[in-house]
């Protein structure tokens, strides 16, 4: 039972991944210029880079801990997989990084000169951010309800408007984030170790077991971050970190199954 709600879980973070690219894309055709820079497109993917990363790790822990047999991890195999797992952290650091100079570029704003009210510019082709990653095209039908400000700026060499409100919601979400994907990165380095440190029969010792109890005080706090968002109308971010923290938990029992099977066999001998 346990292992096959694993596997839903692992195809729900696939579809997850496709969804994010969708907003991504649909963001980056929203907020960027046509001369944008190559950073700029990669700033703006952010999140489908991370997440490419992410699904790419848990496949191979998955593969390490569970899907292939110790008889089989062969220091071919192990070299593969592990290089593979470095690829997967550079696409991870990629866009933790994104996420921070996405979020530092909030901070360089630009007032747009003479504009008080946004039907001004309606039927322009220009869009107005409305939360993290939504944008709707500026029209006389919809002009009065995006905005109720007299101010409106564009964000580093984005080409998309924002308001203050807005923006400084943005602004503690992307925070927010941050936190989040960092927090994750501590958790794999933990998990790093705990494999390490397993595939050398060392199940009892000391850096061990505060291994497993900075893991549990690092998976509460993504366990905030997922409330965070449900309570700020972030329920697709909401599922997806519901989704991860039941990925890992998954990785988690892996290594459970795991350790008791190295256990068992040690006692054999």
């Amino acid at each position: 039972m346990a292992h096959a709600i694993k596997y839903t879980v692992y195809i729900g973070l696939l579809l997850n991944f496709g969804r994010f690219i969708w907003d991504d894309y649909w963001a980056m055709e929203a907020a960027l210029p046509p001369d944008a820079s190559l950073n700029d497109y990669l700033t703006q993917f952010a999140t489908s880079t991370d997440m490419l990363g992410w699904v790419g790790l848990v496949f191979l822990f998955e593969l390490e801990t569970y899907a292939v047999p110790d008889e089989k991890w062969t220091a071919w195999l192990a070299g593969i997989i592990r290089g593979l797992r470095v690829f997967c952290y550079v696409m991870i650091f990629q866009g933790a990084y994104g996420y921070t100079a996405e979020t530092l570029e909030l901070y360089d704003t630009h007032p747009v000169d003479g504009l008080s009210d946004l039907c001004l510019i309606a039927d322009q082709g220009k869009s107005m951010q409305i939360s993290v990653f939504e944008y709707e095209e500026i029209t006389s039908a919809n002009c009065e309800d995006l905005s109720d400000e007299n101010a409106f700026y564009t964000v580093a060499n984005e080409v998309a408007l924002i308001d203050q409100p807005t923006l400084d919601h943005v602004r503690y979400q992307e925070w927010v984030n941050i936190v989040n994907a960092y927090v994750w990165l501590i958790v794999v380095l933990l998990i790093e170790v705990e494999v390490f440190l397993a595939s050398r029969d060392r199940f009892q010792n000391r850096a061990l077991n505060r291994v497993r109890v900075s893991k549990t005080f690092f998976y509460l706090v993504l366990i905030g971050v997922m409330l965070v968002w449900l309570f700020t109308g972030y329920y697709l971010y909401a599922w997806d970190a519901f989704l991860w923290i039941f990925g890992f938990w998954a990785i988690e029992l892996n290594l459970a199954e795991w350790e008791q099977e190295r256990k068992e066999a040690l006692l054999a001998t």
